[in-house]
This record gives C-alpha cells, structure tokens and sequence, in this order.
C-alpha cells in the first residue's frame, strides 16, 4: 500500500480534500457497501479514504460502532475518538489497521466500484441522453477499465450520436450495467478473504 500522495504534502491535504469532499456528489456511504452485501475492511476504508470515495465522518461512525460491538484494540479507539480534521492521524491509524488485512488492494477498490455504480443505478432517468451522458461520466471517473460494460459513443467504435442518444439505447446499455453489477458483486462476496 502507498499513501505516498497524501503524506508528501500534509500541510495542505486537508483544506484540498476538504474542498473536494464537499464538491463531490460521488461519496460512498458505508451503508452503500453494506446494501451490497460485501464485507466491510479497513483497507477498504482506508483506500476509500485515499481516493477521496468515503468521508472521515462515516470512518469515525464505523469505529464507534466497531466499539460497540466489542472490538477495543487501540487503532479503534484513535478512530472512534477522532475528528473530521484529524485526517493526518486517521489515515496513519487505517494504513496500519489495512496492513493487516489479506484482501488485494483491488479486490477493495473493485467494491468502491460498485458501490458507485450500483448507487448511480438506483435513479434511471427519464431523459435518454442525461442517462446516457451520466453513464458516460461514471465510467470515465472510475477510470473505464477493460470489463467496463458501458459503451461510450466514438469511442472505438463508430455509432453515430443518432444512433447512440435513444431510448432503446439507453435502456439497453442501463440493464447492461445492472448485470455487470450483478455479476461483480457476486464475484467480491465469493473472492474475500
């Protein structure tokens, strides 16, 4: 694991998350990943955190509720005791609870994934081409990786916008999606360790 990007310039990483945080529309709630049923880790938190996915606030709620349930090791307790502007402190105490863990780096941000596309399908939109633009800003933000389901317009391909911004196209490549999300959430639960 590498928090590199943020520990090399702490002074001002807080005020520019901060600032991103309260732009970004995207967040994961922990309740998001439960819905999935897929299991909760501290390096998914931790790389939830590091790309700005997951909020401080709802890592301190996990601890507390962490605590409830009676897991007292100290790590814990420093999250569950922390404030929103302890990110420094927050991430050097997930980064050692992450460590212990034994799932991929990829296996985690592969459950940040769907938690983003399942949440961005919970809202079809009526309207054929906000949907299919809102599709096409989602995969470009998770990076429109090799098994994306989403078919971008022009993008090796040669559907013309005509053919592209219809109904039929739309709902053809939303139910796409909720398949894709299907299968990689069955793919996650049966892959953790």
């Amino acid at each position: 694991m590498d928090y590199s990007r943020w520990k090399s310039n702490t002074q001002n990483v807080y005020s520019k998350w901060s600032d991103e945080w309260s732009a970004n529309k995207t967040m994961i709630k922990i309740a998001d990943i439960k819905e999935l049923k897929l299991n909760i880790t501290w390096k998914l938190l931790y790389r939830g955190l590091l790309e700005k996915q997951i909020s401080i606030n709802e890592i301190i709620e996990y601890a507390k509720e962490q605590l409830e349930k009676g897991d007292d090791r100290i790590e814990i307790c420093e999250l569950a005791g922390s404030s929103d502007y302890d990110l420094e402190d927050v991430m050097d105490t997930l980064y050692e609870l992450a460590k212990e863990e034994k799932n991929p780096d990829d296996l985690e941000d592969r459950k940040l994934r769907a938690a983003r596309v399942n949440k961005f399908l919970k809202d079809k939109n009526t309207n054929c081409i906000d949907g299919l633009m809102g599709l096409t800003e989602l995969w470009l933000e998770l990076g429109y990786t090799a098994d994306s389901p989403h078919i971008i317009q022009g993008k090796d391909n040669s559907i013309s916008p005509m053919e592209y911004y219809t109904d039929a196209n739309y709902n053809y490549l939303f139910e796409k999606n909720k398949h894709w999300l299907k299968d990689e959430v069955y793919f996650l639960i049966h892959n953790e360790k």
